[in-house]
C-alpha cells in the first residue's frame, strides 16, 4: 500500500511521539544482505516492547513510499527489546531505496545486476572494546567509500549475555557506516566467539542476540554463501563458535564447487588458520581449520581468506599445500577494528609477510579484475598494501 505525503507526515509524527528519543541503538537501521543483492535489502532494528513498529518504504525519488509487513520477535528475554525484520524483494538493482522508521529515514542501495569494472569493500572484526574505538573503525571504513562490509565477528562483545552492548554498537554503525551521499553501508556477518556465552564449542541456543537480530539463509546456520555478484562470492564460515568445523565440510566443498569458475572468490570467518597469537599454528582450532578446510581451499582456488580474533593485523604469503605458493591462498585480518592490540612474539613467522599491532580496517579494490588489498588505520592512512594481479587478464563477464 503506498501513502501520499501528507499522510506519511502524520505517520513520521505519530510515530515521533512513541519513539525513544535518545536510547541507544534503538530505531536504528541495519542494511543486511543474504542472497540477491542487486534485489534484495534486509532491514532490521529494535524496538521497545509494545512500542509500534511501522514502516514504510519506497525508491529514493518516490513521493508515495509503501508499507510492508513487520517480523517482530524477542531479542533477548531480560531486554525488553523486540527484533523487527523487514525482507523487501524483487527490487531494481543499482538503485536507491529510503526507509522511514519513526521519525527517522535511513538509505541503502541495491548493488547492480553486472560488476562494475571497479569495486571496493571493507572488511574486519573484532570491533568494539570500545564504542569509540568501534566509532573510529567505522569512520575509516567510511572514508574507503565501500560499496559494503564483510564483518567477522566478535561485533559487540557481548558474549552471548550483555545485550546492552549491542546497542553501542548498532547505534554507532547506523548513524557512522554512511556514505558521502548519506546511504547506509550493507553488511555480510559471520560469528565469532564473543557473539557466544562460553565462546567455542557451543550451540546457537548460546548465542540468542547473533540468531535473533541477523537474518540467515538457514534458521541457526551460521555458515553460508553469498553471490554479491555474478563473479564474486563470499563463503561465510562459523570456526567452532557454534557449529564444528568438520560439520561445515561438506557445505563448503558444495559451495565452493558450484562456485569455482568465479573471478574473485573469499571466505570470511573469524579464528585464523594462519594467525601468529593464541598458540599460532598450535591452536587446536587453527589446526582443525587447516586439517578440514584449507584442503578445499587449496582445491578451487580460494583468492583470498578473511581472518579475525588476534586484535592484530596480519598478511600472510600465498599458500598453498601450507607452503608459501605463488597460486596459493592470501589469509589477512586479523582482527582488530576496535579492540586493544596484542604484540606478538616472534620477529617473524614462515607464513606471515607483514605484521603490526595497529587497529585496523582492510579495503578490498576490484579494478579490472585485479585485487588490491589495503590496510587502514585509524587515522585513515594505508600502512600495508598487496596487489594481486593473477586474474588481470580474465575478461569481467
Amino acid at each position: 500500500m503506498k501513502l501520499p505525503l501528507p499522510i506519511l507526515l502524520s505517520f513520521t509524527s505519530l510515530m515521533h511521539s512513541f519513539s525513544l528519543k535518545g536510547a541507544k541503538g534503538i530505531e536504528e537501521a541495519l542494511i543486511t544482505w543474504t542472497d540477491s543483492p542487486s534485489t534484495t535489502l534486509n532491514v532490521i532494528w529494535l524496538v521497545k516492547e509494545k512500542d509500534p513498529a511501522l514502516f514504510l518504504w519506497g525508491k529514493t525519488d518516490d513521493p508515495h513510499p509503501s508499507s510492508a509487513e513487520v517480523k517482530r520477535h524477542s531479542f533477548y528475554r531480560d531486554s525488553k527489546l523486540e527484533v523487527c525484520q523487514v525482507l523487501l524483494r524483487g527490487l531494481s538493482p543499482n538503485t536507491g531505496y529510503r526507509v522511514f522508521l519513526g521519525d527517522k529515514e535511513f538509505r541503502a542501495r541495491t548493488l547492480p545486476a553486472k560488476r562494475p569494472d571497479r569495486i571496493r569493500f571493507v572488511t574486519g572484526g573484532d570491533m568494539m572494546h570500545s564504542p569509540e574505538w568501534h566509532k573510529d573503525g567505522v569512520k575509516a571504513m567510511v572514508s574507503r567509500s565501500p560499496d559494503f562490509a564483510l564483518l567477522g565477528g566478535d561485533l559487540a562483545y557481548a558474549d552471548g549475555k550483555s545485550w546492552e552492548r549491542w546497542l553501542d554498537w548498532i547505534e554507532e554503525y547506523a548513524d557512522h557506516a554512511v556514505s558521502k551521499d548519506g546511504y547506509s553501508i550493507p553488511l555480510v556477518v559471520a560469528i565469532g566467539n564473543h557473539e557466544v556465552n562460553g565462546g567455542y564449542g557451543k550451540t546457537p541456543k548460546e548465542a540468542p542476540m547473533f540468531y535473533n537480530l541477523f537474518p540467515l539463509p538457514k534458521k541457526l546456520k551460521s555458515f553460508y554463501a553469498i553471490d554479491l555478484y555474478e563473479d564474486l562470492s563470499v563463503v561465510v564460515l562459523d570456526t567452532s563458535h557454534t557449529h564444528s568445523i568438520e560439520s561445515q565440510v561438506e557445505f563448503l566443498q558444495s559451495s565452493l564447487s558450484s562456485r569455482k569458475a568465479r573471478t574473485h572468490l573469499f571466505a570470511l570467518y573469524h579464528f585464523p588458520a594462519y594467525g601468529i597469537m593464541k598458540g599460532g599454528l598450535n591452536s587446536p582450532i587453527s589446526k582443525s581449520i587447516r586439517k578440514h578446510w584449507v584442503p578445499v581451499f587449496d582445491q578451487y582456488g580460494l583468492d583470498a581468506a578473511f581472518e579475525n580474533d588476534h586484535h592484530v593485523y596480519k598478511r600472510s604469503k600465498l599458500l598453498k599445500g601450507d607452503k608459501a605458493h605463488q597460486d596459493g591462498t592470501l589469509y589477512i585480518g586479523d582482527g582488530a577494528w576496535g579492540v586493544g592490540t596484542r604484540k606478538p612474539g616472534a620477529k617473524e613467522y614462515w607464513y606471515v609477510e607483514k605484521f603490526e599491532p595497529t587497529r585496523h580496517v582492510i579495503e578490498v579494490e576490484i579494478k579490472d579484475n585485479v585485487r588490491t588489498y589495503r590496510a587502514i588505520n585509524h587515522d585513515k592512512k594505508v600502512f600495508d598494501q598487496f596487489v594481486d594481479k593473477r586474474d588481470a587478464d580474465k575478461n569481467n563477464k
